[in-house]
Parts: structure tokens; C-alpha cells; sequence
């Protein structure tokens, strides 16, 4: 059951990743270079996906040995040296960066005039991996981080409303084992009862005031 729930949970609280992530990793081109931060999980498994089709490369990197990166260490602080990929891909893991201004520096550097950076990153979301979860971003403030990017591209992940449903849906994993039956009444009545009310509503109710995170993708001047 546990199972279950989080998977409504997470369906949820990745709504629209997967497809943003699909269409900018199949526009990577054949022998391009990619450098994504954070290897494993569901997100190098697409990457790998995609690279499997239209053949461009792949380097991993990661803090954590456990992961088996191509290359382990601080995205924020690693000298990469001459090296230079055409896209650098860090989805859900800027949140964790110990210094993101120096996280997205080092990404500029390492790109290719022209090179992009395809970014996704939390706003309205509970704490996760604690302690490692540091901060959260604006649209304005992921601005000011690419500033020296052009043809800078930030959309909401979801709507307000649908933000707040997300937060609902996140409940599974707060309180005790005491919480257990209310648990499994808020998700399921979230996910099967609200959810549509919710999508009526969007068709009345419009802001950017609210949001679970952003999409952005942000290209290195030539």
C-alpha cells in the first residue's frame, strides 16, 4: 500500500518533468557531449534513452561514490580542466549545491558557445534528503543565476492550485505510524476527488504566484 501511495505521490509531484526532460534531451544531436550532474535514478535513465537513439555522449558526475559517477567530486568547486560538453543537464539537483552561484558558473565554463543548460530545481516543495536539501529558487533568482546566459527560458513546473495539491500529496510522508489511515484518506481523495476539481478550476484561476519548481533551459552566447 505504501508502495502505492508514493507513487501517486511522486506521479504528482513530477508532473510535466519527464516530458520537458524528453523533448530537450531529444533535440541533443548525434556525437554531441552531455555532462549530467546527479548519475543514477530516473533521470540518467531517460538521458541513457535518448543517447541510446541518437547517439551523443554521455559523462556522469556526482558527490556520492555509491552512484559510480564517471566523475565524482563538487560540481561547485571541480576543475574540469579543457574539458567542454555541448549541454549540461542538472535536473533536481540544485537545491543541493553548497554554493549554486559557483555550481552555475562552473556550468558556463564547462559549456561550448552555443552549449545549453537544461535545468530543473524546486520552489514550492517540502524539505526531501535531509540534511543535504538547502534552498529553494524564484523564477527571479534563477534569473539573476544565469544572468550571463542568453535566450533564458523559465516556466512554472505546475500551477498554484495544482502546487497545492502536490503539498497534499506529499503528506504520506510526514507525522507517525499513528497518522497511517488519514494518510491513505488525503492521498486517495486528493488524487481521485480533487485532482479533477482542480483542473476546472485552472480554467478560472491563473497565477505564477505559486508553483513546485521551474524548467529552464539557457544558452552560452557564441
Amino acid at each position: 500500500m505504501r508502495n502505492r501511495i508514493e507513487t501517486l505521490s511522486k506521479e504528482r509531484s513530477r508532473q510535466g518533468l519527464y516530458e520537458f526532460l524528453g523533448e530537450q534531451f531529444g533535440k541533443f544531436g548525434k556525437d554531441k557531449s552531455v555532462i549530467t550532474v546527479g548519475a543514477g535514478g530516473e533521470v540518467s535513465d531517460l538521458l541513457f534513452e535518448y543517447a541510446g537513439d541518437n547517439k551523443f555522449d554521455i559523462t556522469t558526475f556526482d558527490i556520492n561514490p555509491e552512484r559510480n559517477p564517471d566523475i565524482l567530486g563538487d560540481f561547485c568547486e571541480y576543475d574540469f580542466g579543457q574539458n567542454r560538453y555541448d549541454y549540461v543537464v542538472l535536473s533536481e539537483v540544485l537545491q543541493f549545491f553548497r554554493n549554486p552561484q559557483k555550481g552555475i558558473e562552473n556550468a558556463y565554463k564547462i559549456l561550448n558557445p552555443g552549449g545549453q543548460i537544461i535545468l530543473t530545481t524546486p520552489f514550492v516543495f517540502p524539505i526531501h534528503d535531509r540534511p543535504y536539501d538547502l534552498y529553494r529558487f524564484t523564477k527571479y533568482g534563477l534569473e539573476y543565476l544565469l544572468s550571463n546566459f542568453e535566450d533564458i527560458k523559465i516556466e512554472e513546473k505546475n500551477s498554484a492550485l495544482e502546487a497545492i495539491d502536490v503539498l497534499w500529496m506529499r503528506f504520506y510522508r510526514m507525522g507517525g505510524k499513528h497518522t497511517y489511515f488519514l494518510k491513505r484518506i488525503i492521498i486517495y481523495s486528493r488524487y481521485y476527488v480533487h485532482r479533477p476539481i482542480t483542473k476546472f478550476l485552472m480554467k478560472f484561476i491563473r497565477t505564477d504566484m505559486m508553483t513546485t519548481g521551474y524548467h529552464v533551459v539557457a544558452t552560452k552566447p557564441l
